[in-house]
This record gives C-alpha cells, sequence and structure tokens, in this order.
C-alpha cells in the first residue's frame, strides 16, 4: 500500500509552515528515514495578506491560492493542507479549482473539540480580525451547542493583532516574549468571560501560546490539522 504524498500549501506564513511540517515530522513514528511521509511544500509568502483582502483593503488571495495549489496537485500531491486558518475563507472557492482534496483545518478542529472534551461549554477563540469577520470558526461551532467567547474589540486591536501583525509582531520579527505575553493576555481575557478552552484560530498563535502558559488546555489547530494529514496519508489510495 502506497502513502498519499501530502501538499502543504504555506507561506502564510513561514513561520506557521514550519510549525506544522515540524509537527507532521516529530509526530510520525519512525525508525529510519524512510518512514516519514513524503511531503511537498509550496511556501509562497507572495500571497496577498488574506485579513486585508477580506476587510476590503487589499487584492484578494485566491489567484495565488489557486496557482500554488494547481502546483502541488502536478506535483503529485494527493491532498492539500493550508497552514492558514483565515485562507479558508476561500476554500469553496479553491477546491473547485483542483481535483485533489483539501483538508479543513476548522472542520478538523471542531471534530477534535467533540471527540475530546465532551461536555464543555464555551471556548474562547484568539483570532486575526479577518478570521473574526468571516464567522469561520462561529459557523463550524454553531451546530455543537458549544459557544464561542470572542475578545473585545479593544483587546483585539491591542493584543491579538498587535502580538501577530504589529511591528515586533510573529508575521514580523517571528516569536518572542513580547507577543507571547501578548497573546496570554488576551487569553486570559477570555478566561476571565468563562473560557473553558482556549483555541488558537491563528496559525501564528501556537508559535507563541503553549500548553501550561494559561490555566485552561489550549487547542491548537495546527496540531490537530497535522494529525489529520498523517491519518489521511496513511488511508489506502485509491
Amino acid at each position: 500500500m502506497r502513502e498519499k504524498i501530502i501538499g502543504i500549501l504555506g507561506g502564510m506564513g513561514p513561520e506557521a509552515t514550519i510549525d506544522l511540517f515540524t509537527k507532521i515530522v516529530k509526530g510520525t513514528k519512525v525508525k529510519k528515514d524512510q518512514d516519514h511521509f513524503r511531503i511537498l511544500i509550496d511556501n509562497n509568502p507572495k500571497i496577498p495578506d488574506r485579513t486585508l483582502a477580506i476587510q476590503g483593503k487589499g487584492p484578494s488571495p485566491l489567484p495565488q491560492l489557486i496557482q500554488s495549489a494547481r502546483l502541488l496537485e502536478e506535483a503529485g500531491a494527493d491532498f492539500i493542507i493550508i497552514p492558514c486558518v483565515t485562507a479558508h475563507y476561500y476554500y469553496e472557492p479553491l477546491k473547485k479549482k483542483i481535483r485533489i482534496p483539501i483538508l479543513h483545518i476548522i472542520e478538523e478542529t471542531v471534530r477534535f473539540v467533540e471527540k475530546r472534551y465532551k461536555g464543555i461549554q464555551k471556548l474562547g477563540l484568539i483570532a486575526t480580525t479577518g478570521t473574526l469577520r468571516t464567522g469561520l470558526f462561529q459557523k463550524a461551532f454553531s451546530s455543537t451547542g458549544i459557544g464561542l467567547i470572542l475578545p473585545s474589540s479593544e483587546i483585539q486591536k491591542r493584543y491579538i493583532m498587535e502580538a501577530i501583525y504589529g511591528k515586533k509582531g510573529i508575521k514580523a520579527v517571528g516569536p518572542s516574549e513580547e507577543s507571547r505575553m501578548l497573546i496570554i493576555k488576551a487569553a486570559e481575557s477570555l478566561i476571565l468571560k468563562g473560557a473553558q478552552a482556549i483555541i488558537a484560530g491563528c496559525t501564528e498563535v501556537p508559535l507563541v501560546l503553549k500548553e501550561g502558559d494559561i490555566s485552561v488546555p489550549v487547542i491548537d489547530p495546527v496540531s490537530i490539522l497535522a494529525q489529520a494529514a498523517m491519518a489521511k496519508a496513511k488511508s489506502p489510495k485509491r
């Protein structure tokens, strides 16, 4: 049985792409190099910013997303994963332009939460302004009975977007203690509102927010996507 080839449509940002790749490599039980999964990566940081596009302040990333997805498909990928939550706003039009499937990071996260955290009632969500505006997580969780607690506009701007997009943010200088503390403060504000766990709903967030940093569990969609990709890669190739 031949394992499926994983395609990573990356570059949004590069640090998140490294994180996903690393989690697949570290999460694979191996005895030798040949036991690892074959992975194709298009690290394309030239894809226009997703949040700016959603806010009407920048060009659509869809043409570049399609170009990268087709590149991976033509190179031999059997399916695609995207280490950028906000990019999933374009999931439906993107998947129509290729023949291979795309695993959906938010849908995988919902399935994980329902299985792992049965009985949980409230989750705090840390994500980009673009992701919050699209309602991607809100729609995905709407049928589960789990309520999502969102940051106030002040917390969103002052802590979350500053940690991700600021001059000393993760996208500019990589993970730092400064961005870590900003995200922790945002998480703590959600915990005070009743959050029983925090979703790291932007793929940059798990770079600085780890399990044990706060008093409730951290749900990491990047780790969840990595596990889903490994499971799919092992499934029989049709």
